[in-house]
């Protein structure tokens, strides 16, 4: 038999109206105004879809900006670039450390 250590809290945290945190076993659903929607959903959906509305606008012409498409291209050609060529210097660097491990693996045999 197993004891429970009483020390921290167990199951889905639960605020009730005065603000007290309790624990419950099952989860437990948002609490609903009067209307039935979410209490946060109903004080915030006018905010939610202008910010929505708006970071959908910025996007839309963002990526139909020519300017823009054709800035986000030379980026994204000069970080490709910009890879590749320290992917080349890596294996370069990786060639020469196995040849030197193998030059001194050669002289540790001679040696014997």
């Amino acid at each position: 038999m197993t004891q429970q250590n009483n020390n921290y809290p167990y199951g889905y945290p639960y605020q009730l109206p005065n603000g007290q945190i309790v624990w419950s076993p099952y989860p437990v659903s948002q609490p609903t105004s009067a209307q039935g929607a979410p209490a946060y959903r109903q004080a915030n959906s006018r905010t939610h879809l202008l910010t929505g509305m708006v970071a959908g606008a910025a996007i839309t012409y963002l990526l139909t900006n020519r300017q823009v498409q054709k800035g986000i291209s030379s980026t994204a050609g000069k970080v490709w670039g910009t890879v590749r060529g320290e992917m080349e210097e890596m294996k370069e660097r990786l060639a020469d450390l196995q040849a030197e491990l193998e030059y001194y693996r050669s002289q540790e045999q001679d040696k014997q």
